[in-house]
């Protein structure tokens, strides 16, 4: 690790003197720092700095999942302007998946050994919580040691609403059928002003937070995210990572964070407004301020489907301690103008880590590390 002499003597920009001797004397950064970390050109400072609290966490160890990205529908009633997956009944791509058909799914070659189903997909009011009972309990029978990880914040309230039930019933009924943890997705940005022009129809700030409470306190471990690269700016990103820090203060249910790379093509926010695709520098600029703002949530996630393979494993030095996983079969990225591969095996992603000079390790849901073969290491 870079001695705390050697951070400060290489830091250029002089106004990130006083946050760097709070990063190295492990105290809390307030939202004023946190606009420095969005503002200052310094980028290099900023990564040697998250790199050194990675380091100091985790050391060189960097984690992946055997995973399978499925969504059991895409038709959606929220209109959400970011988003290219999206369905209305009648649509020549709509589907509605049952229990049979991603048991078939599962069971295929190319599914073998997967470890993690995370599944996210649209709100369709036809869905009900009988369908998800039926769903979980029979992926679990079949596979009962496929972790399932479902539901955003934002979906979990839609489906629990037209079930007519509350979400702590919904929740409670969909843990005895299986549901294991929920991911991150469907913050976007906290910001009401914001929120209102980017996914207009979708609950407020509050109940995705007042949400992921709930599943920490029945015990359901969550993800958290943030889109950026839109048309949010730096107050609105510290805002929300705020937000998402003082949460977990109360209930420390956050496993990783997440931040989620706009895609610009094929929806209604790329055609409104003049944004343009997210670069690397801000790419890497969104992991390492997440590692230094984001003290108490313990890992911070580089998500090679939307900022490439190259530049997640950079991230690994810009304070980013996983690489999420195979990701077999990603479709909402993808369909938004994603480039990247539908999958990674896992090999890859194990070269990945340790040709960036790290130590891969597969890890299970909370972050239990199975045994790793000599060769990847």
């Amino acid at each position: 690790m870079t001695s705390d002499h050697a951070i400060l003597r290489g830091i250029r920009d002089s106004s990130l003197k006083n946050v760097a001797q709070k990063v190295l004397n492990g105290q809390r950064l307030n939202i004023e720092d946190g606009l420095l970390l969005y503002t200052t050109n310094d980028l290099s400072s900023l990564g040697s700095l998250a790199n050194h609290v990675r380091l100091r966490k985790h050391g060189l160890k960097t984690f992946y999942v055997h995973s399978r990205r499925l969504s059991y529908t895409n038709i959606c009633y929220t209109h959400c302007q970011f988003c290219a997956f999206q369905a209305k009944p009648g649509d020549p791509r709509a589907y509605v998946l049952t229990a049979e058909d991603i048991i078939k799914d599962l069971s295929s070659d190319v599914n073998k050994g997967v470890r993690e189903l995370h599944m996210v997909a649209g709100h369709y009011p036809k869905l009900k919580i009988d369908y998800f009972e039926d769903l979980f309990i029979k992926i679990k029978q079949k596979f009962p040691d496929i972790h399932l990880k479902v539901f955003t914040m934002v979906e979990m309230d839609y489906y629990a609403r037209v079930s007519g039930i509350s979400i702590e019933e919904f929740l409670d009924r969909c843990i005895a059928a299986g549901l294991e943890s929920c991911p991150g997705g469907g913050a976007e940005i906290f910001d009401e002003e914001i929120r209102q022009k980017i996914c207009i129809g979708k609950k407020d700030a509050e109940i995705w937070l007042n949400n992921a409470r709930i599943c920490h306190k029945k015990g359901l471990k969550t993800n958290c995210t943030m889109l950026y690269g839109h048309i949010e700016k730096p107050l609105h990103k510290i805002d929300h990572l705020n937000r998402l820090r003082t949460l977990q203060d109360e209930t420390n249910g956050f496993l990783a964070y997440i931040p989620l790379a706009y895609q610009i093509e094929d929806n209604e926010l790329g055609r409104t407004y003049p944004i343009r695709e997210t670069t690397g520098y801000a790419d890497l600029r969104e992991i390492a301020v997440a590692r230094l703002f984001l003290d108490n949530i313990p890992h911070i996630k580089a998500y090679w489907v939307m900022i490439t393979e190259g530049l997640a494993q950079v991230a690994l030095s810009f304070g980013a301690n996983d690489l999420d996983g195979t990701i077999i079969q990603e479709e909402i990225a993808h369909n938004a103008g994603a480039k990247t591969p539908q999958m990674l095996t896992k090999q890859r992603l194990q070269d990945l880590i340790s040709s960036a000079g790290y130590i891969p390790s597969e890890r299970d849901h909370l972050y239990r590390e199975y045994a790793q073969p000599s060769a990847a290491i």
